[in-house]
C-alpha cells in the first residue's frame, strides 16, 4: 500500500499516524480544571467566612432550572442568589447558548466554509453534527427526559427523594400523599413543594461541564486545524488563490467575533460551575454530576482517537 493511501482513510479523513496526537486536541489531562474547579469551589465554601453563613439555610439542594427550594436566610452572595441575572438569563437556557455558539463555528470557522471540496465541507459538517447530537441527547436524558423523568430525577427518587412541605388549598390528606410521589422536580414545584432527601445529582455542574468542554473541543478543531486544513491550503495554492486572499479569509471580523463569542460562553459556563461548586449541591451530588459529563466528554473526543470505526463515524475536530 502506498504512502499516500495510509495518510488517509477511505472516506476522506486522516489516519493518525501510530504514536502522535491528533492536531487541535487537547490531551486527556486538560479536563482536570473541572474536579480542581469543583476541589476549589467546595474548599472556599467551607473556609470562608461569608461562604458559611449559607449552609445554614437551604443551599445543599440543586442549582437547576427545577430547583424549588428556597433559603431561609437571604444569601450572603449575588452569586448565591438563585434569581441572580447569569443564573436566570444564561444558565437556565445554557443550552441554546450553547447551541448558538456551536452554530457560529459551522457558519464561520475555516475548517467548515474554506474548503474547496464540497465533500470534505460536508463530511466535516456532518460529523460536527453528530458530535453536538451526542453531547444534546445526553443532556436530554440526564436533565430533561428518558422515556418519562430525566435520569437526576430518576436517581434521586430511587435514592429515597421525595416531594415535601405541600400544603395545596382544600387537599385531602391522601391527595396530599399522592402528590408526594410526583416524580420530577419540574412537578414537584409546579404542585408548590420542596424537592427533598434523596441523592440530587447536580444537573447545572453536569450541564456547565458538558457544554463549556464541547465547545472548547470544537472551537479548538474549527479556528486551529490540523492536516486535513493544510491540505486545503495547498489545494488552494494549487488552483491560484493569492496570499492575500487567504489572509482575508483568516483575518474575517465574522469568524474572529465568532470565535470570540464561543469562547466567552466556555469562559462563562466556567465561571458559573465555580458559582455552583461554592454555593450549591454537596460534594457527591457535585461529583456524580461531573461524572456524567466526562463520560460523554469521553465518548465523544476521546474514544474516536483510538477506536477507527467509531471515528470514521463521527470524526475528530480539526481533522
Amino acid at each position: 500500500m502506498s504512502p499516500s493511501s495510509t495518510a488517509q482513510r477511505r472516506n476522506g479523513s486522516p489516519a493518525k499516524p501510530k504514536g502522535t496526537q491528533w492536531p487541535s486536541q487537547p490531551p486527556a489531562i486538560s479536563l482536570l480544571v473541572y474536579p480542581l474547579t469543583l476541589v476549589v469551589g467546595s474548599l472556599y465554601s467551607i473556609i470562608s467566612p461569608t461562604a458559611r453563613p449559607s449552609k445554614t439555610s437551604d443551599q445543599t439542594t440543586p442549582l437547576t432550572a427545577s430547583d424549588t427550594s428556597t433559603p431561609s436566610h437571604p444569601p450572603v452572595n449575588y452569586f448565591a442568589r438563585k434569581d441572580n441575572m447569569f443564573n436566570v438569563y444564561f444558565v437556565k437556557v445554557g443550552w441554546a447558548w450553547t447551541t448558538l455558539a456551536f452554530v457560529s463555528l459551522l457558519l464561520t470557522q475555516p475548517l467548515h466554509t474554506n474548503s474547496s471540496s464540497l465533500h470534505l465541507r460536508g463530511r466535516r459538517t456532518l460529523q460536527a453534527l453528530l458530535r453536538y447530537a451526542i453531547v444534546t441527547v445526553s443532556w436530554i436524558v440526564t436533565t430533561q427526559w428518558f422515556f418519562g423523568p430525566a435520569i437526576i430525577d430518576r436517581t434521586f427518587t430511587l435514592t429515597g427523594g421525595k416531594c415535601e412541605n405541600l400544603n395545596p388549598a382544600g387537599a385531602s390528606a391522601g391527595a396530599l400523599e399522592e402528590l408526594k410521589l410526583v416524580v420530577t422536580a419540574t412537578a414537584c414545584k409546579a404542585a408548590g413543594g420542596t424537592w427533598r432527601g434523596g441523592h440530587d445529582v447536580s444537573g447545572h455542574v453536569f450541564m456547565l461541564v458538558l457544554a463549556s468542554a464541547f465547545l472548547a473541543f470544537e472551537a479548538l478543531g474549527a479556528s486551529s486545524p490540523g492536516s486535513s486544513a493544510t491540505a486545503d491550503v495547498k489545494e488552494k495554492q494549487d488552483n491560484g488563490e493569492t496570499s492575500t486572499e487567504r489572509a482575508e479569509t483568516k483575518d474575517c471580523p465574522v469568524r474572529i467575533w465568532a470565535l470570540r463569542f464561543v469562547w466567552a460562553v466556555t469562559l462563562l459556563s466556567w465561571w458559573m460551575l465555580f458559582m455552583t461548586a461554592i454555593w450549591f449541591h454537596t460534594w457527591w451530588e457535585k461529583v456524580s454530576g461531573l461524572l456524567i459529563a466526562l463520560a460523554t466528554i469521553y465518548v465523544t473526543y476521546f474514544l474516536p482517537q483510538t477506536l477507527p470505526p467509531w471515528r470514521d463515524i463521527i470524526g475528530v475536530p480539526g481533522a
